[in-house]
């Protein structure tokens, strides 16, 4: 088959002076803060082992030891799983334990390191004693997330128009799966649905129906149908997958850290097109980064409105010192740089 080839802009920077670009507009992460991002992603993985990879052993065991288990370990750990913990030690209506950390951070006259200590050391203690609930479903929705994507971009042979509805009926239970990524994409939904109250089970039919909008989404983009926002169909991923995350916390996390939410799953998406537009350029998909409806421009007014976004959430929770303001915008900006760096190494394909 033979693909067309988009042209790319002609002033572009190389994808070298693109990166530096985004270290320069996202400033320099200040290690300091470096021991709650350990806590956060160290409960992920833990839960991710936990409950993720007997799943992976169950229906997918050949890909242990592949590039891709390595991409969803790292995306569901390190990228996925940092959102909604976000939003529980940021939400108005947080859980008692997390409450009283987060209260005694924002009241006590603790330095940075001793502010990072005390989230780190917290989120060691929460993931090992307490929310179970919430932790099993940050870690197999987080999965699940990096699964779908896999399926809908690498797994399936068939045409756009018939791959969407393949997998939208073996994700509802309405047709078996014939392949292992698609056992283990249905394995993780019926996990993640598995032990929920009435409430609980709102938000996740609620998530679910936004995944199939995604779904339905990326079969537009992949058959080239135009978009009249001029998003590429990037908006149902961008606001289906954090519906997705915001699921196992919903209870406690309100509209300001959803919109949050979705700013800083846009942010994601404008910077990865940014660094791999000369590769998107090659497909038979074009981007909005491509196309010329996004620039850096876009990128940089993402990137301030993530920053902002993170402070006006904390102080909306009732965390105000600046101190503590000043901590969480730096956690968020070091993980950020992270998620940066590792998209940014990535090769050119």
């Amino acid at each position: 088959m033979n693909l067309p080839v988009h042209r790319v802009p002609a002033a572009l920077p190389s994808r070298r002076a693109r990166v530096a670009a985004l270290r320069e507009l996202m400033g320099t992460p200040d290690p300091r803060v470096r021991p709650l991002a350990r806590g956060i992603r160290a409960t992920a993985h833990r839960h991710f082992d936990r409950h993720v990879l007997p799943l992976v052993r169950a229906h997918w065991p050949a890909v242990e030891g592949t590039p891709f288990y390595e991409k969803l370990r790292i995306g569901a750990c390190d990228l996925y799983a940092s959102g909604p913990y976000t939003a529980l030690f940021c939400a108005p209506d947080r859980p008692p334990l997390i409450r009283a950390v987060t209260d005694a951070g924002n009241a006590l006259p603790l330095s940075l390191p001793a502010l990072s200590a005390l989230g780190g050391g917290a989120m060691e203690l929460l993931g090992r004693f307490a929310y179970a609930d919430q932790h099993r479903r940050i870690a197999l929705v987080s999965a699940f997330i990096v699964v779908v994507d896999h399926a809908l971009d690498h797994a399936m042979p068939d045409p756009p128009e018939r791959r969407g509805p393949r997998l939208e009926a073996v994700l509802a239970g309405r047709s078996a799966p014939d392949s292992p990524v698609l056992a283990l994409a249905r394995a993780l939904a019926v996990a993640m649905g598995e032990g929920l109250d009435p409430r609980d089970r709102a938000a996740f039919e609620s998530a679910m129906a936004r995944v199939t909008e995604w779904i339905r989404a990326e079969v537009k983009a992949m058959r080239g149908e135009p978009d009249p926002r001029g998003l590429g169909h990037r908006l149902a991923g961008v606001e289906g997958t954090i519906d997705g995350l915001l699921f196992p916390v919903a209870r406690f996390a309100g509209a300001g850290a959803r919109a949050w939410m979705y700013d800083v799953s846009m942010f994601v998406q404008l910077m990865d097109d940014w660094i791999d537009i000369d590769a998107d350029a090659r497909s038979d998909r074009p981007t909005p980064m491509v196309t010329g409806d996004w620039t850096f421009l876009d990128v940089a007014a993402s990137w301030r409105r993530t920053v902002a976004g993170i402070e006006s959430l904390v102080r909306a929770a009732g965390l105000g010192s600046e101190r503590y303001v000043r901590f969480t915008r730096e956690a968020y900006v070091l993980m950020m740089h992270d998620v940066m760096e590792a998209m940014a190494a990535r090769p050119d394909a």
